[in-house]
Order: structure tokens, then C-alpha cells, then sequence
């Protein structure tokens, strides 16, 4: 054989050894996206859920404004503080709303409920027996909402300002730090259902 032939059976392997490399590994490209594990699949629902939710410049440059797609509901707060939703469940969503440098934050947990409001203290600790309702006042919101306002108390964090109530089959539960009440009370003057 000479050079030339020699030469012209390489290029002639190595394009073969080329094309059926292409084959083999381009299906498997194509079908590895497809191949995500169900925790992977379950983050992923969960951030395309939480995504119902925007925020909207105000008026005010020190306030912005929340607007809920999925409840129906918005409010302003402090535009130093950022906001993420999580879809903890069926029917059940967290809403945590804090400040980027600091522990300053409150959450609003709303989760399905079939029976009309108002909230009472006896109502609540008929589900939850243990838990610590203090000083419990029903305020009138916003579009008529009333409102059990109480303090409670968390092993992790001390002291809680609490403030619960019923609309359209959704129990809202707001929850923050003693010493953060002036903050929800400003919040809970803004919000609206749509």
C-alpha cells in the first residue's frame, strides 16, 4: 500500500469513528433534560407556582407595592425589603416579606379554610390547643375583614405579633416580631383585595 492510500483509510476511519460518535451522542443530549429526578421536577413547580406574584414602583420612593395574581390581594411595604413566595402545598402559600441587612421581617401563611370568619380565640385554639393567645382583639380591616389581633409567643424566635383572618376560603395568617407590630399595622393599612 502506499502513502497515499494509507492515508486516505484514516481519514476515512476517523470520519466514520466521527459520524457514529455524532449519532451516539446526540439522542442522549436530546433526551437528558427529560431525565430530571422528581425533587428536581417538585423545586421547579414550586418556583413556577411562586411566580404569582409582581411588584410595582409607588408613588412613594420608600414603598412599593405587592400584588398577589393567585389570592387576589396587594399591599405596600418598605422598598428596602424583599419578597418571596413559596407553594408549600395544595391550597397553601408563605409569603415572606424582609429586610435584605437585617432580621426585620414578617410572613403571611395563607392555606385553604371552609368556614366563614370572624377568627375567634376559641375557634383557634379548638386546631391548635398549645398555642399562646394574648391580650386577642377582633379589628375591622380594609373591605370590611375582621381580624383577630393577638400576641403569641415561638420557642425560636420570642415573641410574636399575630393577626388572622377568613376571606374567600383562605385563612390568612400574618405573623412577625413583638417589636415589628408598627410594620404590619402600615402594611395591613394598605391592603386590598382586588
Amino acid at each position: 500500500m502506499n502513502k497515499k492510500n494509507k492515508k486516505l483509510i484514516i481519514l476515512i476511519i476517523l470520519i466514520l469513528i466521527i459520524i457514529i460518535g455524532i449519532y451516539l451522542i446526540i439522542p442522549k443530549q436530546k433526551e437528558e433534560p427529560l431525565k430530571q429526578d422528581s425533587s428536581e421536577n417538585e423545586f421547579q413547580n414550586k418556583q413556577l407556582q411562586s411566580q404569582t406574584f409582581e411588584i410595582k414602583e409607588t408613588n412613594n420612593p420608600e414603598r412599593k407595592l405587592y400584588i398577589d395574581s393567585q389570592y387576589n390581594f396587594s399591599f405596600q411595604y418598605p422598598s428596602s425589603f424583599v419578597i418571596n413566595k413559596f407553594q408549600e402545598a395544595e391550597n397553601t402559600s408563605t409569603i415572606l416579606v424582609q429586610e435584605k441587612e437585617t432580621k426585620k421581617s414578617f410572613q403571611i401563611f395563607i392555606s385553604y379554610f371552609d368556614e366563614p370568619g370572624p377568627l375567634t380565640k376559641e375557634r383557634i385554639l379548638k386546631d391548635l390547643p398549645d398555642l399562646k393567645i394574648e391580650n386577642p382583639q377582633q379589628r375591622v380591616l380594609k373591605n370590611g375583614i375582621v381580624a383577630l389581633i393577638f400576641f403569641s409567643e415561638e420557642s425560636s424566635i420570642g415573641k410574636t405579633r399575630e393577626i388572622w383572618f377568613v376571606y374567600k376560603d383562605n385563612l390568612y395568617q400574618i405573623s412577625t416580631y413583638k417589636e415589628l407590630d408598627q410594620l404590619t399595622a402600615q402594611m395591613l393599612q394598605t391592603w386590598e383585595f382586588n
